[in-house]
Protein backbone atom coordinates (compact mmCIF):
# COMPACT_ATOMS: atom_id res chain seq x y z
CA UNK A 1 0.00 0.00 0.00
CA UNK A 2 1.52 2.99 -1.02
CA UNK A 3 0.94 5.91 1.56
CA UNK A 4 0.63 9.64 -0.11
CA UNK A 5 3.82 12.04 1.64
CA UNK A 6 1.28 14.62 1.60
CA UNK A 7 -0.46 13.19 5.07
CA UNK A 8 2.70 12.56 6.64
CA UNK A 9 4.48 15.21 8.83
CA UNK A 10 7.12 13.25 9.51
CA UNK A 11 9.06 12.30 6.28
CA UNK A 12 12.53 11.67 5.47
CA UNK A 13 13.04 15.79 4.59
CA UNK A 14 12.60 16.41 8.31
CA UNK A 15 15.47 14.22 9.60
CA UNK A 16 18.17 16.42 8.86
CA UNK A 17 17.74 16.41 4.62
CA UNK A 18 20.35 18.63 3.38
CA UNK A 19 22.84 17.51 5.91
CA UNK A 20 22.30 14.08 4.99
CA UNK A 21 22.73 14.72 1.27
CA UNK A 22 25.78 16.92 2.17
CA UNK A 23 27.54 13.68 4.42
CA UNK A 24 26.22 11.68 1.21
CA UNK A 25 27.84 13.84 -1.40
CA UNK A 26 30.97 13.96 0.64
CA UNK A 27 31.28 10.36 1.29
CA UNK A 28 30.65 9.48 -2.28
CA UNK A 29 33.14 11.83 -3.74
CA UNK A 30 36.13 10.34 -1.04
CA UNK A 31 34.98 6.75 -2.75
CA UNK A 32 35.81 8.02 -5.51
CA UNK A 33 39.44 9.73 -5.01
CA UNK A 34 40.10 5.84 -3.03
CA UNK A 35 38.68 4.10 -6.03
CA UNK A 36 41.29 5.78 -7.96
CA UNK A 37 44.07 5.18 -5.52
CA UNK A 38 43.07 1.36 -5.47
CA UNK A 39 43.45 1.37 -9.16
CA UNK A 40 46.80 3.35 -9.25
CA UNK A 41 47.96 0.32 -6.13
CA UNK A 42 48.68 3.33 -4.03
CA UNK A 43 48.36 3.24 -0.04
CA UNK A 44 46.16 5.42 1.98
CA UNK A 45 47.69 9.28 1.92
CA UNK A 46 47.47 11.02 5.21
CA UNK A 47 45.20 13.59 3.13
CA UNK A 48 42.69 11.23 2.77
CA UNK A 49 42.38 10.33 6.17
CA UNK A 50 42.14 14.09 6.64
CA UNK A 51 38.94 13.74 4.33
CA UNK A 52 37.30 10.75 5.97
CA UNK A 53 38.13 12.89 9.48
CA UNK A 54 36.23 15.72 8.00
CA UNK A 55 33.53 13.25 7.34
CA UNK A 56 33.89 11.95 10.62
CA UNK A 57 32.69 15.30 11.89
CA UNK A 58 30.00 15.29 9.84
CA UNK A 59 28.62 12.32 11.10
CA UNK A 60 29.14 13.17 14.71
CA UNK A 61 26.90 16.54 14.08
CA UNK A 62 24.72 13.90 12.17
CA UNK A 63 24.52 12.22 15.33
CA UNK A 64 23.90 14.99 17.51
CA UNK A 65 21.17 16.54 15.30
CA UNK A 66 19.50 13.26 15.04
CA UNK A 67 19.09 12.47 18.49
CA UNK A 68 18.41 16.20 19.04
CA UNK A 69 15.40 15.37 16.73
CA UNK A 70 14.42 12.19 18.69
CA UNK A 71 14.44 14.10 21.47
CA UNK A 72 11.58 16.41 20.61
CA UNK A 73 10.28 14.24 18.19
CA UNK A 74 6.60 12.19 19.27
CA UNK A 75 5.72 9.82 16.39
CA UNK A 76 6.28 6.21 16.37
CA UNK A 77 9.31 4.72 15.32
CA UNK A 78 12.31 1.99 16.53
CA UNK A 79 14.26 4.86 18.06
CA UNK A 80 17.17 1.96 19.88
CA UNK A 81 17.63 0.63 16.11
CA UNK A 82 17.66 4.67 15.03
CA UNK A 83 20.06 5.63 17.62
CA UNK A 84 22.11 2.24 16.42
CA UNK A 85 22.35 3.04 13.26
CA UNK A 86 23.22 6.89 14.11
CA UNK A 87 25.86 5.06 16.02
CA UNK A 88 27.35 2.89 13.21
CA UNK A 89 27.25 5.51 10.83
CA UNK A 90 29.88 7.01 13.25
CA UNK A 91 31.71 3.63 13.94
CA UNK A 92 32.45 2.45 10.26
CA UNK A 93 35.14 5.60 9.13
CA UNK A 94 37.19 5.04 11.90
CA UNK A 95 37.54 1.50 12.25
CA UNK A 96 38.24 1.52 8.62
CA UNK A 97 40.90 3.88 8.79
CA UNK A 98 42.60 1.81 11.56
CA UNK A 99 42.63 -1.52 9.34
CA UNK A 100 43.80 0.55 6.21
CA UNK A 101 47.06 1.99 8.61
CA UNK A 102 47.60 -1.35 9.24
CA UNK A 103 47.45 -2.80 5.95
CA UNK A 104 49.30 -0.68 3.71
CA UNK A 105 48.50 -2.39 0.62
CA UNK A 106 45.67 -1.99 -2.21
CA UNK A 107 43.50 -4.01 0.27
CA UNK A 108 43.92 -1.45 2.98
CA UNK A 109 42.61 1.32 0.77
CA UNK A 110 39.99 -1.02 -0.72
CA UNK A 111 38.48 -0.84 2.64
CA UNK A 112 38.40 2.61 3.04
CA UNK A 113 36.53 2.82 -0.28
CA UNK A 114 34.19 0.32 0.88
CA UNK A 115 33.90 2.32 4.18
CA UNK A 116 32.89 5.48 2.13
CA UNK A 117 30.51 3.61 0.06
CA UNK A 118 29.28 2.01 2.87
CA UNK A 119 28.48 5.50 4.73
CA UNK A 120 25.59 7.33 2.41
CA UNK A 121 23.81 3.65 2.46
CA UNK A 122 23.53 4.13 6.51
CA UNK A 123 22.36 7.54 6.15
CA UNK A 124 19.54 6.43 4.01
CA UNK A 125 19.17 3.91 6.60
CA UNK A 126 18.52 6.27 9.63
CA UNK A 127 16.33 8.22 7.45
CA UNK A 128 14.38 5.19 6.59
CA UNK A 129 14.18 4.17 10.32
CA UNK A 130 13.18 8.01 11.00
CA UNK A 131 10.23 7.77 9.29
CA UNK A 132 8.82 4.82 10.90
CA UNK A 133 6.00 2.05 10.27
CA UNK A 134 4.06 2.88 7.35
CA UNK A 135 1.34 0.73 8.44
Amino acid sequence: MCWPTAFRDDSIRYMTGSYATAITVIALMLAAWTLVLVAMNRPPAVSLLAGGGVLEAMLVGFLVGGIVQMVGSDHNFARVEFVGYLLGCLAIPPIAAMWAWEEKSRSGTLVIAFAFLLTPVMVLRVQQVWTGPLV
